[in-house]
């Protein structure tokens, strides 16, 4: 693309060059040489009075131009108006051009200014806020230990003596309930380290048949009391470098949500792995109702309900899936879910079996 002064250049260099041609062809074929010679003189004056006010016109209308361009370019990578290119001009229109923008700038700089100290201040509060939440959370859970230690000792019988049946139902309602607020708590500490980066993750060799066999047998007990399936399908010799801890977090997480959604006698569960290039891909598949399209996109953000009325039949914090989105990303994967409603619903995340950098600590365990 040509600048305006090349363009000036080049309009202004043909035009002299016509006009002295036309002058010498003049010279040539006039039958009077004086006459020739005059216009030959003349169409020089010409010319070169047309390079002249080129390179004039350039000084006072395309130097201040690409002055203002150059300014204009510094800022809209800088956002910050510079002093250096003062523009000096006697054109009418260039200078108020010149001055608009000057205001312009100053205004939008300012605007900018005042707009970062704004994010600043907020990323304070909200830090602030974070750790005032940790520390809340930390504080709850503390006198939790020893409710949860008195209602169980209450549960046994040769410590405090045998309850009524009345007696027996309230402590099963209060230990219930100690169950439930204790597994909010770390929820939302788990939540609070990861918006604050300081989830520590282990690093250690997991056999991937071993882990889905050990989780197999955790959740048994559960899926037998609603008599539901729960089974696995998964590659042989897989295995990844990562935190067993966590993967075991992100299944339970998820084979408590299938079991608490499918239908009881008639659910079926199935947790599997399968062999990805570079990263082992983990799955929980379910029969259960399954989830709106439009519910796809938000069910791993914090807090977030599908059912959001004051009479839904489900209990929960809304942190689970998040919880799990955090947990993968943090171990360097990614988690979806696809699902077609009344049918089924999939939860996939995958893992890379090299281990990334994080902040983790080296597991003794081979």
């Amino acid at each position: 693309m040509l600048s305006i002064k090349h363009t000036l250049f080049l309009v202004s260099g043909v035009s002299s060059f016509i006009i002295f041609y036309m002058g010498l062809v003049n010279f040539v074929t006039s039958v009077d040489e004086s006459t020739g010679l005059i216009l030959l003189i003349f169409s020089i004056f010409v010319a070169v009075g047309t390079l002249l006010g080129t390179v004039y016109i350039s000084k006072s209308i395309t130097k201040p131009i690409e002055k203002l361009a150059q300014s204009m370019t510094e800022f809209s990578k800088t956002n910050k108006m510079s002093g250096k290119n003062q523009i000096k001009t006697n054109v009418k229109e260039i200078f108020e051009l010149n001055e608009n923008f000057q205001t312009m700038g100053e205004k939008v700089e300012k605007t900018i200014g005042v707009q970062n100290e704004y994010v600043a201040k907020l990323k304070v509060m909200d830090r602030k806020k974070v750790e005032f939440s940790s520390m809340v959370s930390h504080e709850l859970k503390t006198p939790l230990v020893p409710i949860l230690g008195y209602v169980q000792m209450l549960q046994k019988e040769d410590l405090f003596g045998k309850l009524n049946e009345q007696q027996r139902q309230a402590v099963n309602e209060i230990h219930s309930s100690t169950i439930k607020l204790e597994t909010l708590v770390g929820d939302i500490l788990t939540t609070q380290k990861l918006d604050l980066g300081k989830l520590v993750f282990n690093e250690e060799y997991i056999n991937v048949s071993e882990l889905l066999h050990e989780i197999i047998m955790d959740f048994n007990p559960m899926a037998d009391e609603k008599g539901i399936s729960l089974s696995m399908n998964f590659d042989e010799s897989l295995h990844i470098f990562s935190d067993k801890g966590r993967i075991n977090q992100v299944f339970s997480n998820l084979i408590k949500n299938s079991i608490e959604f499918v239908s009881p006698n008639t659910g079926n569960v199935i947790i599997g792995a399968k062999d990805d290039v570079d990263c082992v891909e983990f799955f929980v598949e379910d029969n259960g109702p399954g989830i709106a399209i439009e519910n796809q996109q938000e069910i791993f953000k914090k807090f977030y309900q599908i059912d959001t009325s004051t009479s839904r039949k489900r209990s929960g914090s809304g942190l689970g899936l998040a919880i799990c989105k955090g947990i993968i990303d943090g171990l360097g994967g990614k988690i979806w879910v696809r699902s077609e409603k009344n049918v089924q619903t999939t939860f996939f995340f995958k893992i890379p079996k090299k281990p990334i950098k994080l902040l983790v600590k080296k597991s003794s365990k081979k």
